[in-house]
């Protein structure tokens, strides 16, 4: 590599760092479903084991899920503090795809502008934008292209261990490795269409990847799968809030969070890859992108997530479409040309991608510092064995900042009856009823219930119409609100 590109995709990597720290640390706190993550942590941390038999979620269950993520976190925090740790680890891993995609487009166009605009799109991508989020996928995304990468140069020498390490440890982190394996197949059916040869190495690796990977997946999920079934592909999830994880999302929407460049240099440079030029590289980025949809239809994987591999692959396609184009124009009469198309590219890159990027940060759900501190208060005035309810996705908060059982949180596996316990758990919002809201506070032992700003908003309410003096204490009265169950349903039936 030439030191001027180097200069130049450390330059990316730097500033794309910074931009997202900087984003990450305007807000002292991290996204909901990131306070599950951070007690994992904890625990391995003190315990060198995940806490798969959790006391607290849901009254006590238990909890199965990868753990690669945790455990590299749980290693920083060895020497970092945790909270620390929660915004410098995530940011730096999605900032580590600038070099990944630059490394993938390299090898696929063999021209280093083409690469390095396809890791500056990859550093701005807004739906990758999601600054104060620790969880798993923060580690999969690099490790997924980073195996894509060992994959395309599969005959370099040690590619091979790189493969079979990074594709190990993307299982041990997140199910949705499917993603890669679909992908495999949907290659292998076009090469096949076209009469291309596969070659003999990648046919190895596929083969292996196929049942390595449902191996570490029965490990992990094998009683899910004997208790639920084929239900447990869907995680669980209460069919009133399906929606909310596989959003039907408008296709201006969608554009707006892969960026509109990308998306549309990537739908030519699709068409151009299936119908005309069919180069068995381009075949499998294309493959990837129809794994995506294809799971995100059938909701088989997180629509966030899918969204953010799918702009990934258009970002990387951007380089194959620089490359013909200035190759065009080379042998046209118009190779001075090309400077004015890097510079307008770059422009247009960066008006589509810098300023949705940074309002998808700043719009990111995250618990308020007042809500926080009503949790943190509830650690040190409440019972050690007290039941608490908030809303669904402040069940994290309840564990993490309280220290109590919660009645519900988004980890839905495992958990029987989950549909009647989330319709109860909205009726304590909802209801103007003492009696049946005393009765679901018995149902399930909860002394104390928690009306957020949040739970206000969602629900149109400023205080529970049930909650009389002589059953509800109002313990905690600031914008935050938390009532202590003082009598049970038998008592003043």
């Amino acid at each position: 590599m030439e030191k001027k590109v180097k200069y130049w995709l450390l330059a990316i990597f730097i500033i794309t760092l910074t931009v997202r720290l900087v984003l990450a640390f305007t807000s002292p706190n991290l996204t909901y479903e990131s306070y599950f993550h951070l007690r994992q942590v904890e625990q391995i941390t003190e315990t060198g084991l995940p806490q798969y038999q959790d006391t607290l979620s849901y009254g006590g269950r238990e909890m199965i899920f990868p753990p690669a993520f945790h455990y590299l976190a749980a290693f920083f925090n060895l020497f970092l503090p945790l909270g620390f740790v929660a915004k410098l680890l995530p940011n730096l891993l999605i900032a580590s795809l600038t070099l990944i995609v630059y490394l993938i487009s390299k090898k696929i166009t063999n021209n280093n502008n083409a690469a390095l605009g396809s890791a500056l799109i990859t550093g701005f991508l807004p739906v990758l934008f999601s600054t104060n989020s620790f969880t798993p996928n923060s580690l999969f995304l690099p490790l997924i292209f980073l195996t894509v990468y060992a994959f395309i140069n599969i005959k370099a020498k040690n590619a091979l261990y790189i493969y079979i390490a990074t594709f190990f440890i993307a299982s041990l982190t997140s199910s949705a490795t499917i993603l890669l394996l679909l992908g495999f197949a949907i290659y292998l059916i076009l090469s096949l269409s076209e009469n291309k040869k596969i070659k003999q190495a990648e046919l190895e690796v596929m083969i292996f990847s196929v049942f390595f990977f449902i191996w570490i997946q029965f490990l992990f999920y094998k009683n899910i799968f004997l208790k639920q079934g084929l239900g447990f592909i869907w995680q669980n999830i209460p069919t009133q809030i399906v929606q909310q994880y596989f959003p039907q999302v408008s296709i201006p929407q969608a554009i707006l969070l892969v960026s509109v460049v990308p998306f549309l240099i990537g739908v030519v440079v699709a068409y151009r890859a299936l119908f005309k030029l069919k180069t068995e590289k381009s075949f499998l980025l294309i493959s990837f992108v129809i794994s995506t949809t294809a799971l995100a239809w059938f909701k088989l994987i997180e629509f966030h997530l899918s969204l953010s591999f799918f702009a990934i692959i258009l970002a990387i396609l951007f380089a194959s479409f620089y490359h013909d184009i200035t190759n065009y124009m080379k042998k046209t009469k118009a190779p001075k040309l090309i400077k004015y198309l890097q510079a307008a590219l770059i422009i247009l890159i960066l008006a589509t991608t810098i300023y949705p990027a940074i309002n998808v940060s700043l719009k990111q759900d995250l618990p308020l510092k007042e809500e926080i501190d009503a949790f943190r208060w509830l650690q040190y005035n409440s019972p050690q064995n007290a039941g608490v309810v908030s809303l669904l996705k402040e069940g994290h908060l309840i564990t993490h900042y309280s220290k109590r059982k919660n009645l519900m949180d988004d980890h839905f596996n495992l958990i029987e009856k989950v549909e009647e316990r989330f319709t109860d758990l909205n009726s304590l919002f909802t209801t103007k009823f003492k009696t049946q809201a005393l009765q679901i506070l018995d149902k399930y032992q909860i002394k104390y219930l928690i009306i957020s700003p949040s739970a206000k908003d969602q629900f149109k309410i400023e205080e529970l119409s049930y909650a009389t003096e002589d059953c509800f204490e109002l313990v905690y009265d600031e914008e935050t609100k938390i009532y202590q169950v003082k009598c049970q349903l038998s008592a003043t039936s």
